[in-house]
């Protein structure tokens, strides 16, 4: 954790400082909260910054001219200054969740107290006024020093308004490399059905932050001991983990599935982008191809060297000095444009057919040759194998 330092705080915060100072002149209090403090203090990077003031949204707009409606039921709108946005949100408290996630009602407030009140963690629980001197109600600080996941007042409260709060815990665990309190941890045990109230999309969200984090093997462990995944699709089937520090998602959903034998059918329930779940898919079909064909030069050609490396790492089916040939490899060609010959010479060639399905079996033919050095890629040989194969 940083030494606080003024000067800092004007160096982190001096785009952001101007619309404080606005604000404060329109006789409004405004402070920076949340995440932003919490990264400043913990000396890290931070891009979005959020602000939070007495004033309403209307009175915003007032203030502001590039103003956009991003959340003004819940009393947020983001306003744009030179061209980067900023979410300013009213000071609130809330009333009743529905289906533990999303506040019935929200109150605006007048009183910082109240509205950091409502946060989910101490740690996020802080905020900064304009001279950089902290607000911290809550304890965050200590918090931080003592690199601890603990809830704003009661556990129990906080998850039972938004279940997700649970999951966050585990994905700051794993992002700070903190440890979550031993009340906030009990009280996610006992809350952990909740989790059914929360989508899908929300969920992969959430796990998708906790694997980047440098602590996501403990911090996966931890929420697979709390039990908390035995309520979440896909992942109530998992046992069986790694560190996934140097895998993408989609690698990390791969090596779930194989290493704990999952059905296909229940990784649809992740509801992943089309192009999220092509990435897996091809990384099952390269493990089926394998282990079913002698042909790795030509999963390569179809795949890439990186995914079928990645692939045999995870099914454990070649050893180490196998893994380090195939490293090795350089493929002749690396797609069909590299061959000599175009799909008009491959139909001029062979006279007596029509165009159809069989020229993409001749060019498999050809594609496989060339890539084991079988045939020449050179335009004469290859008229001449399709001469020869075109019977077939």
């Amino acid at each position: 954790m940083i030494e606080f330092s003024k000067s800092n705080f004007n160096k982190k915060f001096k785009n952001a400082l101007p619309l404080l100072e606005k604000i404060k002149k329109n006789s409004y209090d405004a402070y920076f909260v949340g995440g932003c403090v919490r990264d400043f203090m913990l000396n890290k990077d931070f891009c979005d910054i959020d602000i939070t003031t007495s004033a309403t949204p209307d009175e915003i707009k007032k203030i502001f001219n590039n103003v956009i409606d991003t959340g003004i039921k819940h009393g947020t709108v983001t306003v744009i200054n030179k061209g980067i946005p900023y979410e300013i949100t009213t000071f609130r408290s809330e009333g009743n969740y529905i289906n533990h996630r999303f506040p019935e009602k929200v109150f605006f407030e007048k009183s910082i107290s109240q509205d950091l009140e409502r946060r989910d963690f101490t740690i996020n629980a802080m905020a900064l006024d304009i001279k950089g001197d902290l607000i911290d109600l809550h304890s965050g600080i200590l918090d931080i020093k003592r690199k601890l996941i603990r809830t704003v007042n009661n556990p129990d409260e906080r998850f039972n308004e938004d279940a997700l709060r649970m999951l966050r815990a585990f994905r700051f665990s794993s992002m700070l490399n903190f440890i979550i309190e031993k009340d906030t941890y009990d009280s996610i045990c006992k809350n952990k059905k909740l989790i059914e109230y929360i989508s899908i999309e929300r969920i992969v969200n959430e796990l998708k932050k906790l694997f980047m984090g440098e602590n996501n093997y403990n911090s996966f462990n931890l929420l697979i001991k709390s039990g908390l995944n035995i309520y979440i699709p896909f992942f109530k089937y998992v046992k069986r983990i790694t560190n996934f520090s140097n895998f993408n998602f989609n690698q990390i959903i791969f090596y779930l599935l194989i290493k704990n034998s999952i059905e296909i059918q229940d990784l649809k329930k992740l509801k992943l982008s089309k192009k999220d779940y092509k990435e897996i898919k091809d990384y099952l079909k390269i493990s089926n191809l394998i282990k079913n064909s002698n042909l790795i030069n030509r999963i390569i050609f179809d795949f890439s060297k990186e995914k079928v490396i990645f692939v045999l790492k995870v099914i454990e089916y070649f050893n180490e000095d196998d893994i380090e040939k195939i490293k090795k490899i350089i493929l002749p060609i690396n797609s069909f444009s590299d061959v000599n010959i175009t799909n008009r010479e491959i139909i001029d060639t062979i006279k007596i057919k029509k165009p159809g399905p069989w020229i993409k079996n001749i060019k498999d033919k050809i594609i496989n040759n060339i890539l084991l050095n079988n045939l020449e890629n050179d335009n004469y040989k290859i008229k001449d194998f399709i001469v020869r194969i075109g019977d077939l």
